[in-house]
């Protein structure tokens, strides 16, 4: 559904070339364990922080303020972890990271704190009760192929097998748990805008005011015609914080709710599905034969409540979350549950929609103020 205003960008919600390679049976690639144990799978995941790394360099050339850099980090590690929660894997894991940066515009003392960011929310982890190794990475300089920086991180996990969470085409009705992204938990130490690490293309240039591309043109492609389309700045305050602060917010981890869940509850849930690149449509590629049905959205966050009237709701829900990134396919029986255990980390929880078995392939229908839309699977 995704017009050519997406691609236009230069990006891509689906990237459908990768579907021969899509996981089968679970959220993410299991494989065998290394140590040759049939009790134990090994787990090797990659993600990172996509274009997120132009706001920050943004918020960090306008203000000075280098905590960005560690937020930075905090989201390039954050996205392989709950990736990796979504098949069960709580604990346990081993980081590796790349840096690329062009040395003309990022000085070592941004790539010191990148690095220093990344030990720090290992640290975190642990803190958390949930152990975590960072076992090194790579740092290059690059600038004949990075703008401004680039931050890739993998994250490894050896888990027994009977930890794993398969993802279970619903054989009854299931209920959808979403998972706020926005507000401030009881593990956090300020208000998180729910932003992410995905659709951040989109919504930078469909807020933020054209002098950026002025003034810092190494942060807009050549090819692009109409960038920077918005009329904020990143000092500008939405309900008294810095729009700059929201764009840059770290991406929420789900780890310390989801280690109690699947401690309680792991056999009312069927599914764990962690909505990055695809928002709201997410689902759509690993529920095999399903209607789901998504008509109780969270309101709109400030940040996200931003981008009304600037594309259709259709279109904004398929790039971003646009309000939880996580949701979980439950029996019912086990939901309120579930909320209520949110709740005690001050996790927004709700639900927002429900699953049946369908013997069409696999459709989503959602609603979201007044407007109705369907995204179907073509398997």
């Amino acid at each position: 559904m995704v017009s050519d205003w997406y691609r236009s960008l230069g990006v891509s919600a689906h990237k459908t070339f990768l579907k021969a390679y899509h996981p089968q049976g679970y959220f993410v690639s299991v494989g065998p364990d290394l140590a040759g144990d049939p009790l134990h799978s090994f787990i090797l995941h990659a993600d990172g922080v996509g274009t997120k790394g132009i706001l920050a360099y943004l918020w960090w050339k306008e203000t000075g303020d280098e905590q960005v850099w560690y937020h930075l980090a905090q989201d390039a590690l954050v996205m392989n972890t709950d990736d990796l929660a979504c098949v069960g894997a709580t604990e346990n894991f081993v980081f590796s990271t790349t840096i690329a940066r062009n040395p003309f515009f990022i000085p070592d003392d941004v790539v010191q704190a990148l690095i220093q960011g990344i030990y720090a929310f290992a640290d975190w982890l642990g803190k958390q009760g949930i152990s975590a190794w960072v076992a090194g990475g790579e740092t290059a300089d690059m600038p004949d192929v990075v703008r401004t920086v680039s931050l890739e991180a993998t994250a490894a996990v050896r888990i027994a097998r009977d930890r794993l969470l398969p993802i279970s085409r619903p054989d009854t009705e299931l209920w959808i748990v979403g998972l706020g992204s926005f507000g401030q938990t009881t593990y956090e130490d300020a208000y998180n805008s729910g932003i992410g690490c995905n659709g951040i293309t989109a919504i930078r240039h469909l807020l933020l005011h054209p002098m950026y591309k002025e003034k810092y043109p190494e942060t807009v492609a050549d090819e692009l015609s109409d960038p920077y389309r918005g009329e904020y700045n990143l000092t500008q305050e939405v309900q008294g914080i810095p729009l700059g602060r929201l764009l840059t917010s770290p991406t929420r981890t789900y780890l310390p709710f989801l280690r109690e869940a699947y401690a309680e509850y792991r056999r009312g849930i069927y599914a764990v599905i962690h909505c990055t690149g695809g928002g709201q449509r997410k689902a759509l590629k690993y529920l095999p034969r399903t209607l789901i049905r998504k008509e109780n959205f969270f309101p709109l966050s400030p940040l996200f409540a931003l981008l009304e009237n600037r594309r259709p709701w259709p279109e904004l829900f398929e790039v971003l979350n646009m309000g939880h990134r996580l949701e979980l396919y439950v029996l019912p029986t086990v939901a309120e549950s579930l909320i209520s255990l949110a709740q005690s980390y001050n996790l927004p929880a709700q639900v927002i929609g429900s699953a049946v078995p369908h013997d069409q392939p696999t459709r989503i229908e959602a609603v979201f103020r007044d407007t109705t839309w369907i995204w179907e699977s073509e398997v």
